[in-house]
Parts: C-alpha cells; structure tokens; sequence
C-alpha cells in the first residue's frame, strides 16, 4: 500500500468494494455493457472498415476486445499499424473513454489517414478491475480480480479497506499524537492544513499523525486494511523492469491473463509502427530519464539517449494537438509502454490523457486579491496537489475532497476520515471527454503522418567492360520518425531491412548477396548498397524485405549497358 501515494498524489489503493456511493470522478462515463456495446456498433455501422475481435479473456471471463480500423480491412495486415491502448489502470476508466471517442473521430475526420495507416484500438485492457471499481464503492482499486496474500498471512484478499462512515467513498484516516504501536509519520501541510505531508526535519517539522487506509484490522494482525481486492496491476505485469516480490506487480511477468493476451497481440503484429498507452503513466509532457541505467548498468531506466530527440518530437506534437502541460506520473517498472519501447522497439507515448486546469480569470483575480490583502499563506508542500484541491473546490463544487470528520474508530479510537478522492485528478469530467478526443486524434493522426518512409533511388546499372556490371541503389527514410529507435537498435528487438540481390552466386564479385540495415536516421537518414556482377542472360531483382514495411521487388533489367530499374 502506497499510503504517500494516495495522500499526496491521489492516485488511490487497493481495496474492497461493496456498495453504491456518491458522485465519482467518473460520472457520466460509459459503463461495462456500454462500452462494449459502443465498439460492437463500430463493426455493425462501418462492416468495410471496423472489425472487432475478441484477442483474450480476462481473469473473471470478460472478452478483451480489439477493434481494427482501415479504410480497406481486406489490406489491413499489410499497413504500418497504431496501437492505443485503454483501461489498463483500473483506477483511469477515462481510459477507456479517450479510446472510443477518439476512434469515432478518425472515423468521422481522418479518412486519409486511415487510407494509409491501421490502427488498433484497445478501449478496455481491464475490464475486471474497472467493473469492480465502477459497480460498487469507491475503493480506489488499481489491479485485476488476482487474489493474493498480500501481507504473507496464509490467506487471500481477508483484510482489505471498509467505508466506516459509510459516505460511499474508501477515504483516509488520520489520527492525531498515536501510540508507539503506530508512530506519527505525517503532519497537516502548514500552506494548506487539509493535505498531510511528511515531516522536512532539517526545517524543524516533527510528524502528528499516523495515517492508515480507512478501515479496521479484520484478520487480528495489529494492522489496518493491508490485505485487500484488486492489488495485482496490469500496468505493472510486463517485463520490462518488472519488480519482483511486489504484491502490485504480480507473482511473475505476464502472470495476468489480460497481460498475456495483450503481449501476444503485440508479438502477432509486428507491423506496430507507433503507440499510445493511457493511464496512470506519462511520457507525453514530461521528459522520460535518458541518463540514467538500471541495476545492470545496461538498460535505460527511461529512453536510450539515441531517442531522446525522436521522443521530443513525439511531445511537441502532443502539446500541439492535445495542448497538455500538467500531468500525473508514476514509476514506470512493469509498464505497457516501458515494454514497448525497451523490448519491441516501438516509438511509445504514455498519458493521462489531460492535466489540471488552469484556474479561471476569475479563480485567479480571486487569488490575486488574497495577496493584495496581505492574506497570503505559507505555500504548499506539493504546489500540484494543493493546485488540484483548489481546483476541485472553484470548479467542482468539492467533489475531489471528503472533508476531514471525527470518528470513533473501534480498534484505533478516536480518528478523521477524509481526503482526496483516488482517481479525481485522473479522469476529467465527461463533459470535456469530446474535446479531448479531438485533441488525441489529431496526434494519432500526425504520429501516423511522422512514421518512417522509405524512398528507393535508383537502382542503377554500369557497364564495367568484359561483361561485368555495377548495380548501385539506395534507401532514404523521408519520415521524421527513424527506422528503428536507437533502443531497438541496441537489442535487436526488430529484425534489419533485408536487401537481396537475386542472382546465382558465382555472378557475384563484389557485395554481399543479401545487405542488412538496422536503421534509417528520421529526415532524409541514407544507406547506399551496391553488387559487381558478371552480367547474366536475363534481369536480375532486388528484393527488400522489412518486418514492418513488408516486401518489395525490384526488377533490374541488365542487357544493355546503361539500364535502370522499376519499381513493381
């Protein structure tokens, strides 16, 4: 349990649920029957260029559903394709959301992109956890239904989080000067007293409170709510700096069936060009580590340094079309997108999918005027979350907050229930949610204008004397994506660009009969090859073979001695 997280980013925990509450930060959004109901009708209304399949089954049995979007589904396997990925977190059903709001607006505003690119929509990578989460009260969970032995007890999922003053809300507890069986490790934040943070002790701040999820201790081991539903995270099951021994992550990498089958899908489409990953995640606004390495001193903890101007151009369309300058971030280990980038080698922005408002005029000339007034109040620990609670009581009316209240607590005593809302500065209100797909498609759009296109110049064919020929050609990459990342490069996740000459190898003098690129620098990136042959009787071809871009013949024509080639 990530107690600091949940105070003082409020991206929640893992809990268990069992009744109808009060608005939540996801009102209005589409529900289980709903959502999938909403792709089902993509097929049946647009049969020639939607297609929905069914690509795994999650742990409860619900269908993972993957739909494909084309202008021509009889060619869809052999364009680059676009992977978007929802629902992975729980805890972001605004997730799910972004996904199909913005494929109805490719399907209604980008026709030429899809006349050039596949995508491939995953609304819902969760559906087990986002039921649970969304049917019962708000318990903040973040996983799956695994059920796991959290605290090493013997048994399962026997002590998680109760509503005990049964607002419909799992909250936080608070209690003030504890015993020395639960040392005070919090304080009320001086610049904003409804925020707990940890002590500064080189500024003289001593703690005043132990905080504990709200709940009692049900399995009689002295701690509170340690052992609930929903732990294990799909978010955190890939294996790209998967953590070991941590309840979150899972027993083992792709021990999540929603994991496995997501993985597989990847695996089974290797014409995956680009992706974008909602969540709890973001890449999108800040800058991921390009410095540092892991434990290994081999593996970047972020991007490979090569990458980091690929990935800035990533982020400046998104800024462009989404306009998102604020963001919520986690760890990274075990992530979708970490093991896209690092193990497949694909280009790969995670997000939120949008940021903290900025304040009204009004909201500003209103705190302007405090300051004017000589009111001005020490400043927040956490600027970000203290800009969220003051967001929450301007612009909707509360409703990220339960107000801190007395409760007498039957194994703790005298206590406060409240705080954030988990998942309130994850998942804006459904009434931006059609704006903000416009914003994400138009960057889908401009990350399938910006992927890796290749240009053949020639080839070429000279006359050496004594009936020996030069062919020469080259590839360029004209796209402003390269071809490979410089991670992909490093570990080989995708196999080089295969150029073949066609032709009996004791013709051949000088060249290797087959050329391997492994990559093409974005913007104009360039690679020349070249054969000396004894001329044969017919043409020869040169065949270009690429896992992403497929295959292409080229028939050179040999017979005179000035010839050139067509592309067929």
């Amino acid at each position: 349990m990530l107690i600091k997280s949940a105070l003082i980013t409020f991206l929640g925990f893992s809990t268990a649920a069992v009744a109808c509450g009060p608005p939540t930060p996801w009102d209005g959004y589409l529900g289980e029957l709903e959502s999938e109901q909403r792709v089902r009708d993509w097929a049946a209304a647009e049969p020639n260029r939607v297609r929905v399949d069914r690509y795994g089954t999650s742990r409860d049995g619900r269908p993972l559903l993957v739909a494909t979007v084309s202008s021509d589904l009889q060619s869809d396997d052999e364009r680059p394709m676009i992977l978007v990925v929802g629902g992975l977190d729980a805890l972001h059903p605004a997730g799910t959301e972004y996904a199909v709001r913005l494929t109805e607006e490719l399907l209604r505003n980008h026709d030429a992109t899809l006349e050039e690119v596949t995508f491939l929509v995953i609304p819902r990578a969760n559906p087990d956890g986002i039921a649970a989460l969304m049917n019962g009260v708000h318990d903040g969970r973040r996983g799956g239904a695994r059920r796991i032995d959290a605290d090493r007890d013997g048994l399962l999922d026997e002590d998680g989080p109760n509503d005990l003053n049964g607002d419909g809300i799992i909250s936080m507890m608070r209690m003030l000067d504890p015993s020395l069986e639960h040392p005070a490790t919090h304080l009320p934040d001086p610049g904003e007293s409804r925020l707990m943070k940890t002590p500064d002790r080189g500024e003289g701040e001593r703690p005043t409170h132990a905080m504990f999820i709200e709940g009692t201790d049900q399995d009689g081991d002295g701690r509170i709510a340690e052992d609930g539903t929903g732990e294990v995270r799909v978010d955190r099951n890939f294996m790209h700096l998967f953590t070991e021994h941590d309840a979150a992550s899972g027993p083992y990498p792709l021990s999540e069936p929603e994991a496995l089958a997501l993985a597989e899908l990847v695996l089974d489409r290797p014409r995956i060009v680009g992706a974008l990953v909602f969540g709890s995640h973001d890449t999108a606004v800040a800058m991921p580590d390009f410095k540092q390495k892991d434990e290994t001193g081999g593996t970047p903890i972020g991007i490979d340094p090569g990458d980091e101007a690929m990935h800035r151009r990533l982020q400046a369309s998104w800024k462009t079309n989404v306009g998102q300058v604020r963001s919520e971030d986690e760890d990274d280990r075990g992530s979708l997108h970490g093991w896209l980038y690092a193990h497949r080698g694909i280009p790969t922005l995670a997000s939120t999918g949008w940021g903290r408002p900025d304040p009204t005029s009004e909201e500003a000339d209103d705190a302007s005027s405090e300051v004017e007034s000589g009111e001005e109040s020490p400043a927040a620990s956490d600027p970000e979350a203290a800009g969220w609670l003051a967001w929450s009581d301007t612009a909707r009316d509360g409703a990220g907050f339960v107000e801190w209240r007395a409760f007498d607590h039957p194994d703790l005593g005298p206590v406060e229930i409240g705080g954030m809302v988990a998942g309130f500065t994850l998942n804006p209100p459904a009434s931006d949610l059609d704006g903000l797909a416009v914003g994400h498609a138009a960057f889908l759009a401009d990350l399938a204008a910006m992927r890796p296109r290749l240009v053949i110049e020639g080839p070429e064919v000279n006359d050496l004397g004594g009936d020996v020929i030069r062919i020469r050609m080259a590839v360029r990459n004209d796209g402003r994506l390269p071809l490979r990342t410089a991670m992909a490069r490093t570990n080989r996740a995708i196999r080089p660009l295969r150029i073949g000459l066609d032709v009996d190898l004791d013709r051949i003098l000088q060249g290797s009969p087959h050329e391997l690129i492994d990559g093409l620098a974005a913007d104009g990136g360039r690679r020349e090859v070249s054969w000396t042959i004894r001329r044969p009787d017919a043409p020869v071809e040169i065949i270009l073979d690429d896992p992403q871009f497929g295959r292409r013949t080229i028939e050179v024509p040999t017979a005179t001695p000035a010839a050139h080639g067509g592309d067929r």
